[in-house]
């Protein structure tokens, strides 16, 4: 994990802290660009899952995403990629030139969580700090 925390990255800190809020939500995210962890911080008491692999995970969501965004002009742009597994569901949203990367138990109800989500994020998107 980064040395960052979400306390030194102001915009980040409630948004981070809204979304761990959620009894679903087990992890919060932000990768950049090149595929690296800036940021992240697992909701309390949760036991990583895949903390060994989370390097690669972070790069093939980046890699994902970035693939997809060939696709915008003639499908618009991507609002959010889903990868529901067996133990856990991935969530990854395109913020900027960030991906948010949210995991959350398998069972969850992931279409009203995300929207809850992007409603929380377009302070994030109109924020010119960023």
């Amino acid at each position: 994990m980064s040395k960052f925390t979400f306390e030194n990255m102001t915009y980040w800190k409630s948004t981070s802290k809204y979304i761990l809020s959620f009894p679903e939500i087990r992890f919060v995210g932000v990768v950049n660009n090149m595929g690296n962890l800036v940021v992240g911080d697992y909701k309390k008491g949760i036991v990583p899952i895949a903390e060994i692999d989370q390097y690669k995970m972070c790069m093939e969501h980046a890699l994902e995403l970035f693939m997809k965004k060939d696709l915008d002009s003639t499908l618009g742009p991507l609002d959010y990629i889903v990868s529901k597994r067996k133990n856990v569901a991935i969530i990854t949203i395109p913020v900027r030139d960030y991906l948010v990367l949210i995991s959350t138990e398998p069972d969850a109800k992931i279409e009203p969580i995300i929207e809850e989500i992007l409603q929380s994020l377009n302070g994030i998107q109109e924020d010119k700090r960023i």
